[in-house]
């Protein structure tokens, strides 16, 4: 069954390694075969790769992209959900699932879960920042009597 993507004007995707631009109008593509493709809202570029969770989905969307850099990219993938793991813990059952769906090169798959491990490391910092501004509060409240 073929896969449409319906491009805005302006919209950048990502087919196979080439980067594609829509132009002036709106554009409806027809994909009738397998492709890795990626729409704009869906890359990370590598200067956002800047917290662990996102080097992650980088990595596992540059192997996605180009898979015949698998030498330089895997060993990058493992480093990284290695590294997350063992800075979050809770996160180990989701970090052994991307890993499981990059070893079984169900890449698409390893990159919707790392979206999933991009939301958790939010709520891990929301709670971290959360935390450190209730507790310089409560010490102010305490001093100040």
């Amino acid at each position: 069954m073929p896969l449409t993507i319906n491009l805005k004007p302006g919209e950048k995707i990502i087919v196979n390694g080439a980067v594609i631009q829509n132009a002036d109008h709106s554009a409806r593509l027809i994909f009738h075969n397998e492709a890795s493709l990626l729409r704009q809202k869906d890359i990370i570029p590598e200067e956002s790769a800047n917290t662990p969770a996102r080097r992650v989905y980088f990595a596992v969307q540059c192997q996605y992209l180009f898979p015949d850099k698998a030498d330089i990219h895997l060993p990058l993938i493992h480093r990284f959900l290695q590294e997350f793991v063992q800075a979050a813990p809770s996160t180990y059952d989701l970090v052994k699932k991307i890993a499981e769906e990059v070893d079984a090169g169900q890449l698409y798959q390893a990159l919707k879960s790392a979206r999933q491990l991009l939301a958790r490391e939010q709520e891990i910092l929301n709670a971290v920042t959360g935390q450190g501004i209730r507790a310089d509060a409560d010490s102010r409240q305490s001093g100040a009597q």
